[in-house]
């Protein structure tokens, strides 16, 4: 909450943003407040930063641009995959979609309902919603952003605290995964 209040602050005392860009980002940062206020309601809180992010990257992403979302990565161990780190990115791809971004969500969906949200066979994206998660005792700090791959410059991030409750914990659980090892012969 320290940080929207901060974030919420640093907007307006910027002398660059005009008045209609401060009332539009106040919205997202209103939305966002009232998400984070109540608790670890994951759903409305990643809606929340997918507004606040559509704010920020806006004057840059085109209508025909595709938005390619990618998995979360763990901080401390990047090689292993959680829900966590494609609930999170799902969901603020699916908002994004609604507010009429092209998004391709075939690297972090977890459920059938969003496998319409796909670029077109070959397309390249223009942008990368990513970032990554680190895990803490009893809260999880996240780190979103939207990368403009054609000078790889950011031009949205959001950062946050979950409260880590059941849900969250749950979510953070690795998945296990079979690899295979070949033993290699030395002379």
């Amino acid at each position: 909450m320290r940080k929207l209040s901060l974030l919420f602050m640093l907007l307006f005392a910027g002398g660059g943003v005009s008045g209609c860009d401060a009332v539009l980002a106040g919205g997202a940062i209103v939305a966002a407040n009232e998400a984070f206020k109540d608790g670890p309601n994951v759903t409305a809180q990643n809606y929340a930063v997918a507004d606040y992010l559509a704010q920020q990257a806006d004057s840059f992403i085109e209508p025909n641009d595709l938005i390619r979302v990618e998995p979360l990565t763990d901080v401390e161990a990047p090689d292993i995959s959680t829900d966590l780190a494609r609930v999170i990115p799902e969901q603020i791809g699916v908002r994004l979609s609604q507010l009429g971004y092209r998004v391709d969500l075939s690297a972090v969906t977890t459920t059938p309902d969003t496998s319409y949200l796909k670029g077109a066979a070959g397309e390249h994206p223009s942008f990368i919603l990513g970032g990554n998660y680190l895990r803490k005792w009893g809260e999880t700090d996240i780190k979103t952003r939207i990368i403009d791959l054609k000078n790889n410059r950011v031009v949205a991030a959001f950062d946050y605290i979950l409260e880590s409750g059941y849900e969250i914990r749950k979510m953070n659980d690795p998945k296990p995964r079979i690899m295979r090892v070949e033993k290699t012969e030395t002379p």
